[in-house]
């Protein structure tokens, strides 16, 4: 059997050196090319340069948590009065002052969260990803808002613009119809068609349709008698 000898060429330390310096050279300027910046990006460097050069003021005095907490300390009152003046979105519609209890609430506002997230990593669990707020309600604010008045009236602001101030000023006096007495007549009215609706449901849950249908028709008889000044 013969033998086979196999030769390797290894290159000499000048030509390995030689390799080694062409590779290093190719990724420097590699690199080089990769790190030339745009000129936008020259522009917004000099724009963070400048803005890290800056030296803004720090607020100490906690003016905006002051703010805050007292607007939550008038809220949490239920002995505030909120005055406030609003007016339809009807060109020389009247300005009117109403006084409201405690605050206006937000229409989004609510005592549980209405949304869930389920969980990626157990398939039967969810999760709600909301928060409350400070004062144990979920939701937004949002430009419906409502209260109620010292008698216990409900009023609401949907889509009406409000001013409102813990005491009444001199202009609300003179400018604004201030909305406080309620039409006897039409309260008494009032109940009378409520007392009515209320035999018309007992009606429906017994099954006499034709008994709640005269019963509403009763409570709307009464309001329009009543509207008439009859």
């Amino acid at each position: 059997m013969k033998s086979v000898s196999l030769s390797i060429l290894v290159p000499s330390k000048n030509t390995l050196r030689l390799l080694l310096g062409g590779i290093a050279l190719v990724v420097l300027l590699a690199g080089c090319q990769g790190d030339t910046a745009t000129p936008s990006q020259n522009a917004q460097q000099a724009a963070q340069d400048k803005a890290n050069s800056h030296n803004p003021y720090i607020p100490v005095n906690d003016v905006e948590f002051n703010n805050y907490n007292q607007r939550m300390k008038i809220s949490d009152d239920p002995t505030t009065i909120l005055w406030c003046t609003s007016s339809w979105n009807i060109p020389s519609s009247p300005l009117f002052t109403i006084p409201v209890v405690g605050k206006l609430t937000s229409a989004n506002k609510r005592p549980y969260s209405t949304s869930q997230v389920k969980n990626t990593y157990q398939d039967s669990a969810t999760y709600s990803p909301e928060l409350p707020g400070p004062d144990g309600m979920f939701g937004t604010s949002a430009d419906y808002r409502y209260g109620f008045t010292p008698a216990g009236v409900y009023v609401d602001f949907y889509n009406m613009a409000t001013f409102c101030t813990t005491e009444p000023t001199v202009w609300q006096r003179q400018n604004t119809t201030i909305v406080l007495g309620q039409d006897n007549g039409l309260t008494i009215a009032q109940q009378a068609a409520q007392a009515k609706l209320a035999e018309a449901i007992k009606a429906d849950k017994a099954g006499d349709t034709a008994g709640a249908a005269a019963d509403r028709a009763a409570a709307e008889a009464i309001l329009e008698k009543a509207l008439a000044g009859k």
